[in-house]
């Protein structure tokens, strides 16, 4: 990793020079390693991650499904670096004579950003010769020391449809090539597989935020477009599963998307060979019921997957943006399968922060991954517990005055009187307690399940209480039992 005071003076000395200050920091850290800024940052700064909240106001830091603004053309200094792009049809290698073809010098996608991240920075237009060579002569000699990367485009109608193809990004160098393949198109499912999904974890208010990166590939030769898909089941689109109760969710990635209770719908064409990246975020409550056994400093987070995952990366920042959390030294992490541990390059990330990684793990469709952060900033609220001694005292209320009342009962009505109207007060609360038993498991508010678990105590102890007397009144008519006696 490059020291600060290295970075320092290359930026310095570049400033002076009269270069842009995020072409020091690419000529620094290299092309591989450099994480595109974002569209809103300001000049010479970069947005390595994205944010912890889940608010959609920070434009400068939050990856969006819009397309990347679309790059002028430039008046190009004259050069010896030039680049060649060959189109051809992926079946049967035909070559695309007299084809227009567009490269674009592009700031590639960070390792967490998804592939809508993409930004233009410079392109040029040509069309293909007879041999379905397409060349681009003159080009900056300085892309590479720019930190920039070559992609060519093109559009051609195939069997299917219309579609759009990109080709690999390829670093720039003189005189190289690249292929861009042209494949038919089908609505039939040919499957996909999770090829990397990152999995960065921070806290907000009393809240977990995920941010996913799904790294998705195609299990098939043809490109495949969810909208000219027969298949009822991807109708709204490509499913994407997200785990129970994920709150807050929303997409980032090419393609229009759907969001139903926990799944994302996502209507993304996918080409062969070609990965995408798409980010998924949503938040989870960091504490739970009192009904549950983990306290709020442990959270246990598990996700099944309808997919194949070949590499799974779980990443913890133990700094945060948050005054409320700004450092949590006790944080720990279990992940069962994982390879811990505190290097973020591991999971391709170069950041000078402190993390707690895991990775090393791969799973086949329908399996989960699991994994427990402890040491977690959290409690319970005090409200809590004042609802629960506060409910406490009235079940000692109550059975007080209920004794009492019962004893009344019995010296002024005769005991089947009393068995009657005690029946009725049994069946009225059996009947509430059924209403906030229901309303207990809809219910996705803290508060309002604090509340209604304290009614809940109340009520089962006021049934104890009834069931008691109508027992007792049962024991003294019941002519074996003074027998007995």
């Amino acid at each position: 990793m490059i020291s600060k005071r290295s970075l320092i003076l290359c930026l310095a000395l570049t400033i002076a020079a009269g270069l842009p200050a995020s072409t020091a920091f690419a000529q620094a850290v290299g092309a591989d390693d450099y994480v595109a800024p974002d569209d809103d940052a300001l000049p010479g700064e970069t947005s390595p991650l994205p944010p912890t909240e889940v608010a959609d106001d920070h434009p400068a830091v939050h990856a969006t499904d819009e397309t990347p603004p679309t790059a002028v053309e430039q008046q190009l200094p004259e050069g010896d670096f030039s680049f060649s792009v060959r189109v051809f049809h992926a079946d049967d290698e035909d070559l695309f004579a007299n084809h227009p073809v567009a490269l674009h010098a592009v700031w590639p996608p960070g390792p967490l950003q998804s592939s809508a991240h993409r930004r233009d920075v410079e392109v040029w237009h040509t069309t293909t010769d007879d041999n379905g060579i397409a060349r681009f002569d003159d080009l900056p000699d300085d892309l590479a020391s720019r930190g920039l990367l070559l992609q060519a485009r093109t559009s051609a109608t195939v069997a299917g449809g219309t579609y759009a193809f990109e080709s690999d990004f390829v670093h720039p160098d003189h005189d190289s090539r690249v292929d861009l393949p042209v494949y038919d198109a089908t609505g039939q499912w040919p499957g996909i597989r999770i090829a990397n999904k990152r999995v960065l974890v921070s806290p907000w208010e009393d809240y977990l935020v995920f941010d996913q990166f799904w790294t998705i590939e195609l299990e098939g030769d043809q490109l495949f477009d969810p909208a000219a898909s027969d298949d009822p089941a991807l109708e709204r689109g490509i499913p994407l599963r997200l785990p129970y109760r994920a709150e807050g969710i929303s997409f980032a990635g090419p393609g229009a998307h759907e969001v139903i209770t926990n799944v994302v719908y996502w209507k993304g064409v996918l080409q062969p060979n070609r990965p995408i990246t798409v980010q998924v975020r949503f938040s989870k409550a960091a504490r739970g019921s009192f009904r549950q056994l983990d306290p709020p400093s442990r959270f246990t987070f598990e996700h099944p997957m309808q997919y194949p995952v070949d590499d799974i990366q779980i990443l913890i920042p133990v700094e945060t943006s948050f005054e409320k959390v700004p450092r949590m030294d006790d944080l720990s992490l279990i992940a069962p399968g994982f390879e811990v541990g505190t290097d973020p390059r591991s999971a391709g990330l170069f950041s000078d922060s402190d993390f707690l990684v895991a990775t090393g793990h791969s799973i086949d469709s329908g399996e989960s991954y699991a994994f427990r952060l402890e040491g977690l900033p959290f409690s319970w609220p005090f409200g809590g517990w004042i609802a629960l001694f506060g409910g406490i005292l009235a079940a000692i209320a109550v059975a007080f005055f209920g004794r009492r009342e019962y004893r009344a009962f019995r010296d002024n009505l005769k005991n089947d009187d009393i068995l009657r109207a005690l029946q009725s007060e049994r069946d009225d609360i059996l009947d509430e307690l059924a209403a906030v038993t229901w309303a207990l498991d809809t219910s996705e508010d803290p508060a309002e399940i604090d509340e209604l678990q304290a009614e809940e105590t109340l009520l089962r102890q006021r049934l104890a209480l009834i069931l008691g007397k109508i027992e007792e009144l049962d024991s003294d008519d019941d002519p074996s039992s003074d027998a007995e006696a």
